[in-house]
């Protein structure tokens, strides 16, 4: 049998790139530790947390640790202080928002951190939010088994409407039977009633898709699903849309990873300590049913 001369050549290189097996010493230098904030705070009448801990190594497998001693406090644009405690002294920051709870719509609020001797600021918006007017479901069969859940069941959607107005954007979040869809790459946020700006959508119904996304799965009869809209500033909406992005993009010619953007600063522009994480306030409109297969809508 003959072997051409270009199968011998393919041959040829093949072997001798997978026959390489030197091994390369990477030196990596860790950085300076940074603070890092997780400040998502909402309307509700609940205690709000305000976690802060400090970065690490990349090849540093202890645990994260917690910032503590810092004086957390967020001020709305009338001047009124929330002060946050660490009450436990393990970095978690509450206030007790039953009696008070931060809720003026339309108004700004700024976080102010005093850690270590560093003084770090942001400053976000608590926008209005839209109310569910209802969720329905239908008969769903998918054509193959899926890596999570059933292959058959129901398929959700929830109905609400985008404010009239421009520049409204919405986080959506569900939970099947009480645990929510909390991955990175099941984050769903919208602009006005799509997916973004541009796309004519202001003022209307959202669009099949983004209601639909709460359906990560197909829900069986008397499962609980629960849906909540979060109004977040459109900051906020570019900072989940790229930790979104950098969730999914692990192909081979895909962007580079890169530090997450954040909206904390450090008010002595000149020091070397600086904060990563994100400060954002959301008002929440929430809906919950328990699926029933008598009042499923037919498969379309």
């Amino acid at each position: 049998m003959k072997i051409s001369l270009s199968i011998l050549i393919i041959l040829f290189i093949s072997v001798s790139i997978f026959s390489c097996t030197d091994v390369i010493d990477l030196s990596v230098k860790d950085g300076v530790s940074q603070l890092s904030v997780d400040a998502l705070i909402n309307n509700q009448a609940e205690t709000q947390t305000i976690k802060l801990t400090l970065t690490q190594g990349y090849f540093d497998n202890s645990s994260v640790k917690p910032a503590l001693g810092a004086r957390v406090i967020i001020f709305d644009q009338d001047s009124v202080a929330y002060e946050f405690k660490d009450l436990k002294n393990n970095g978690i920051y509450t206030f007790d928002a039953t009696q008070n709870p931060i809720n003026k719509i339309g108004k700004q609020y700024a976080l102010y951190i005093n850690y270590a001797g560093e003084e770090y600021i942001s400053v976000s918006k608590l926008n209005r939010v839209p109310t569910i007017d209802s969720i329905s479901y239908a008969v769903e069969k998918l054509p193959i088994k899926p890596e999570n859940g059933p292959q058959e069941g129901f398929q959700p959607q929830f109905y609400a409407n985008d404010f009239q107005g421009e520049g409204d954007c919405y986080w959506i979040k569900s939970a099947k039977n009480k645990k929510y869809f909390s991955k990175a790459n099941q984050i769903t946020v919208a602009y006005d009633a799509g997916f973004s700006p541009g796309s004519k959508t202001d003022g209307l119904l959202f669009i099949l898709p983004i209601r639909t996304s709460v359906g990560r799965e197909l829900y069986a009869d008397k499962d609980t699903l629960k849906v909540d809209v979060y109004s977040i500033t459109q900051e906020q909406f570019y900072y989940l849309q790229f930790v979104q992005q950098v969730s999914q993009d692990g192909s081979l010619f895909s962007t580079p990873l890169s530090n997450l953007p954040t909206n904390i600063v450090n008010r002595n522009s000149n020091s070397a300590k600086k904060a990563v994480g994100f400060f954002g306030l959301s008002a929440i409109s929430t809906r919950e049913v328990i699926i029933d297969k008598n009042k499923a809508k037919p498969k379309q």
